[in-house]
């Protein structure tokens, strides 16, 4: 009797949990109108509206400098100048390069952008990031894995620092 109770305790979960996705369902189906610019405006504010002058070269370029300059560091303060500072530079590549081959194909596809192409490039950022890093610590027989590590760090939180400057 008690395993009947319980049987039918799950089932009317299962069954409420079906009401709940098909009201998430109807709900889904509904029209949402899209915000005037007056209503934007008061919404998030005039300067949210405006364009960005970031654009994806400066980010790139951005994060260049930092990782230069995060190399140049590990290679004037660490105990050994040449392994830190080929790694910081190495670690700061691995972010760099390919951000740069991902801010190229959407300048190249500026007339033509689609969420498509997008996500493919972010695909092949992703898996270039993952194959640059693999190749950095299979042939880099010096590598110090902190100063490789941080710079690489820095110059992704660089998208963060870009993202603060309008």
């Amino acid at each position: 009797m008690v395993q009947d109770r319980q049987q039918r305790g799950a089932g009317s979960r299962q069954e409420d949990d079906w009401d709940d996705w098909k009201e998430g369902a109807e709900r889904e189906e509904e029209a949402v109108d899209p915000l005037s610019h007056a209503e934007a405006v008061t919404l998030f504010g005039e300067r949210a509206l405006r364009p960005s002058r970031m654009t994806p070269g400066k980010v790139v370029l951005a994060q260049v400098v930092v990782s230069l300059l995060s190399a140049l560091c590990w290679a004037l303060f660490a105990k050994e100048a040449g392994p830190y500072g080929w790694s910081a530079l190495f670690g700061g590549m691995v972010c760099f390069v390919p951000s740069g081959f991902f801010a190229l194909r959407l300048w190249l596809a500026r007339d033509r952008a689609s969420v498509g192409g997008l996500v493919l490039g972010e695909a092949i950022k992703v898996f270039g990031t993952v194959a640059l890093l693999v190749l950095v610590v299979v042939l880099y027989r010096d590598l110090r894995w902190v100063p490789m590590l941080v710079t690489f760090l820095l110059a992704l939180k660089t998208y963060w620092v870009a993202l603060a400057v309008r």
